[in-house]
């Protein structure tokens, strides 16, 4: 099911973030996430909020720590202390990859089959075929300064 969103500020960008969370969550419940890890592709030109959507997903995983793109490290761990589910959430921005094995020596393949991690990836067409194809998708659109459209499919 497609879900479309406006927020107009941050503190809507992360509850829009939270809903996510809340489904995952009833999903996790249901068994309804299949094998290895949760992956969601972040869709969307920059400064569309992605980084902005990761901030409130963690904030609604009660992950204490600093969220900043990791745009530069390529990706960054974060445990998850007090979630039944998962022990990691993994945010990656694929932006500087030139090519889709680039992924691989970040060891792409154990952190996705590892059903403790939620990853989030930034610029998922990056890395092409090496992106699960039940992953979850959601599209960020910039509307103008204020406004952007979040599509959850």
């Amino acid at each position: 099911m497609k879900t479309k969103i406006i927020t107009k500020n941050l503190e809507e960008t992360h509850n829009a973030a939270k809903e996510f969370v809340n489904s995952l969550n009833s999903l996790l419940k249901d068994g309804q996430l299949g094998e290895g890890a949760v992956v969601v592709g972040l869709h969307g030109d920059l400064g569309s909020g992605k980084t902005s959507f990761v901030q409130g997903i963690a904030k609604a995983f009660d992950v204490k720590d600093n969220i900043i793109s990791p745009t530069f490290v390529i990706q960054k761990r974060y445990e998850m202390k007090d979630h039944p589910q998962f022990k990691n959430m993994i945010h990656i921005d694929a932006y500087r990859l030139e090519k889709p094995d680039e992924i691989l020596p970040l060891g792409w393949h154990n952190i996705k089959t590892d059903k403790k991690n939620i990853i989030f990836i930034e610029w998922p067409e990056k890395i092409g075929e090496h992106m699960p194809k039940d992953h979850k998708k959601i599209l960020f659109e910039f509307i103008d300064k204020e406004e952007r459209k979040i599509e959850l499919f």
